[in-house]
């Protein structure tokens, strides 16, 4: 028994130790400037490094405009051990030895957004600048055919000068469309990028030129600069101006497209995650592209709106993305604390139970001794009070060191929990313990309970309120999992198994676990089958029966093990039956393939065509559920504003619930599902009506033909025109 004492106790000093996190690769990134764009890139990576745990640490400089102090920054990113380097040359010439310099330290090198004089690099990502120029070059000239002019059409082009390759090629793709144009009177004048030479040379061209009638600047900043500078002249009404960025929010590209200050933008695509995916196939000797080329769209004020909604959307889901990864860096430095906490708590419950099948078979042993011999009866009293002193200096020396630890103000959160558990299980041991050792029955203890439940009737109306807050919070994040288990101790423990790779939500008692899970409506529910008020079975079986909850895997656990038992559980409509002692690999394995298995369902609203069978592949409750939400759509299919909010109150359900059914079942929002029922719907107008492309956009309920006819090739590859033709 001493040596059992003497393993405990160093384990137990463990406990106090913590560690740094680590990474397997650290990615420096050189950022020529700051604003609004860059800030957005530099956003995005930060948060990409988070999807890939331990793998990655992102190390973000800004040179300010300043090209000598970028490359300083640049060879300190070297010698301070990064693995891979991504740099946004703020010149294109004099950031070139800085690079190559890197490059023969054996340390490769992502260009992004912008090129450099050498050649000497490992990877280019961001958008074609010529392409960007081109582009608006058409639009440009697509513009002056619209309007009839008394004169010959004036466009001036304001560059970001010839020092950074953004601006070389953006001219380049800009002037190689306009410049060929006989009957145009096209100029242009470099710049330094900076607001105040952008007004200064627009102010100065408007005292000795006409005025254009389209300006086109590099970005949207220049732009806005150069419209100031027209509006102090009192000609700015009658200029279009043209930009690059189209970045969404107050006061940027896309919102001065759609309040009519600009004719247009280029949405330049940031990606921030995309460059993170790059530099890991790169370290890891996975197969990539030297030169990557991102997509990008024109924002014209027929898609201003939407575009503005729909990125500031993803922009606000990425800030909320970046706080959770905030909140969650704060936790690795706890990281080896809380496992050597749970190593000592497994090995010391393990030790317990072996110490208590010891005790338990010398009580049996020594009484069966008992009844054969009484002589040796004092022989057996010495021996049975030696056992009991050397079994409770094992225990005290467990317990006292825990209820040490439990008294650190070190412990928070998942520490805590774990350390609280332990504390209120040794006690139950010891008890059991000391009841053997004095020869009282070895009655189980009754089940600890301590603490008010996580959802009960005084607080149901409280945490009604705050689910739909979560549920929104959550829409783009973890898979939901409600636990339902009237342990405190089982929840807790649970919700540490759980809380890494879902977002989890629980409940006492089967009655509150329905009211919750049909206002959230989780992706997965996992319940206990003993519990007051609802029982797990009876649980299980209204979670099947109801149209909003039918859809979601339920895992019962349970200490009820004959075949008979099982049988029960998996009647009631239950996708998967676990008794306790359960193992928690086998639990995580469970939850990830039912998720999994859901999957093979959303095929059926991806625009292809579908037969019957594949729907009857539904359950009842949610083929029902799909006619109506099909019935529904179809009914305010024209109505171009047609809000989520009202498809809900019609279909009987919240917002919050109607988005995360329609997801679980196709893989699709309901926004996105109604705009691809539309375009089937104008698909099959092409084909078999003889109504004009118009007609077909407004009766869909799309606000515009330009609208209808981007939205219609982006899904079939075809515009609307090329299907009639057909």
């Amino acid at each position: 028994m001493k040596y059992l004492c003497s393993l405990l106790i160093p384990l137990l000093c463990l406990s106090a130790c913590t560690g740094s996190h680590s990474y397997r690769y650290r990615i420096g990134v050189s950022q020529c400037v700051g604003g609004k764009w860059r800030e957005k890139v530099n956003d995005e990576m930060l948060s990409a490094q988070h999807l890939y745990g331990n793998e990655v640490k992102v190390d973000i400089t800004d040179a300010n405009n300043d090209t000598r102090l970028q490359v300083r920054q640049i060879d300190s990113l070297v010698a301070s051990g990064v693995d891979l380097l991504v740099v946004a040359p703020n010149e294109y010439r004099p950031i070139s030895p800085a690079i190559i310099r890197a490059k023969q330290r054996g340390i490769p090198v992502v260009l992004f957004d912008r090129k450099a004089t050498t050649n000497d690099y490992t990877a280019y990502i961001g958008g074609n600048n010529i392409e960007a120029g081109r582009a608006m070059g058409h639009y440009a000239l697509s513009l002056l055919q619209a309007r009839s002019y008394d004169h010959l059409p004036r466009v001036l082009e304001i560059t970001g000068g010839t020092t950074s390759s953004p601006a070389i090629d953006r001219h380049k793709g800009f002037s190689s469309v306009v410049g060929k144009v006989r009957d145009i009177d096209y100029h242009y004048i470099n710049t330094d990028w900076s607001s105040e030479q952008v007004y200064d040379a627009m102010s100065t061209w408007l005292d000795s030129h006409p005025a254009p009638d389209i300006v086109f600047c590099h970005s949207d900043l220049a732009a806005k600069n150069a419209y100031e500078a027209a509006r102090k002249k009192g000609v700015a009404k009658d200029i279009l101006f043209l930009g690059i960025d189209g970045l969404p929010g107050p006061g940027e590209g896309i919102d001065a497209v759609e309040k009519g200050i600009f004719a247009g933008t280029y949405v330049y695509p940031t990606h921030g995650e995309k460059i993170i995916k790059l530099a890991l196939d790169i370290l890891q000797d996975h197969k990539y592209k030297r030169e990557n080329i991102m997509k990008s769209i024109i924002v014209t004020p027929d898609n201003a709106s939407i575009m503005q909604q729909t990125s500031l959307e993803m922009e606000q889901q990425n800030k909320d993305l970046l706080i959770l990864q905030d909140k969650l860096e704060n936790y690795f430095g706890l990281y080896n604390t809380q496992r050597t906490i749970t190593i000592v708590s497994v090995i010391a419950i393990g030790l317990l139970i072996i110490a208590l099948l010891l005790i338990w078979r010398i009580v049996v042993i020594t009484r069966r001794i008992n009844r054969k011999e009484k002589a040796i009866n004092r022989e057996q009293t010495l021996f049975y009070t030696n056992a009991r002193h050397q079994l409770r200096t094992p225990l005290t020396l467990i317990s006292g060191p825990l209820e040490e630890l439990a008294t650190s103000k070190g412990l928070k959160g998942n520490d805590r929990t774990l350390v609280d558990i332990l504390r209120r299980n040794v006690a139950q041991l010891s008890h059991i313990v000391y009841d053997v050792l004095n020869f009282t029955p070895d009655a189980a203890p009754e089940e600890s309970t301590a603490g008010s439940p996580s959802v009960s009737d005084s607080n149901a109306s409280v945490q009604s309120a705050r689910l739909e807050m979560l549920s929104d919070s959550n829409k783009e994040g973890f898979p939901t999992v409600l636990i339902v288990d009237d342990n405190d101790d089982m929840r807790r423990y649970l919700r540490t198994l759980l809380t890494e790779k879902y977002y989890v939500i629980e409940a006492s008692d089967g009655e509150s676990g329905l009211k919750i899970a049909r206002e959230s409506v989780p992706d997965i529910i996992v319940s206990d089958v003993m519990m007051p008020v609802m029982d797990g079975l009876q649980f299980c079986r209204k979670i099947k029966d109801d149209t909003m909850t039918s859809h979601i895997p339920v895992i019962l656990l349970t200490a009820r093990s004959t075949e008979d038992q099982q049988v029960e559980g998996l009647s009631s409509g239950a996708d998967a039956y676990m008794t306790k002692p359960f193992s928690a690999t086998v639990l995580l394995a469970h939850i990830d393939n039912l998720l999994k298995s859901r999957a093979q369902l959303r095929h059926l609203f991806d625009g292809k065509t579908q037969n019957e069978t594949e729907e009857e592949k539904l359950a009842s409750p949610d083929r029902e559920f799909i006619d109506r939400l099909k019935a529904a759509i179809q009914k305010h299919l024209a109505e171009s504003n047609l809000k989520m909010d009202d498809l809900g109150a019609e279909m009987g359900i919240s917002r919050v619930q109607l988005y995360r059914k329609v997801k679980a079942l196709t893989g699709l929002s309901p926004v996105e599902l109604l705009k691809q029922m539309r375009l089937q719907k104008a698909y099959a107008l092409l084909q078999h009506s003889a109504l004009s492309v118009s007609e077909i956009a407004y009766d869909t309920g799309f606000s515009s033909p330009t609208y209808f006819s981007t939205c219609f090739k982006k899904q079939y590859g075809k515009y609307p025109k090329e299907i009639r033709v057909q």
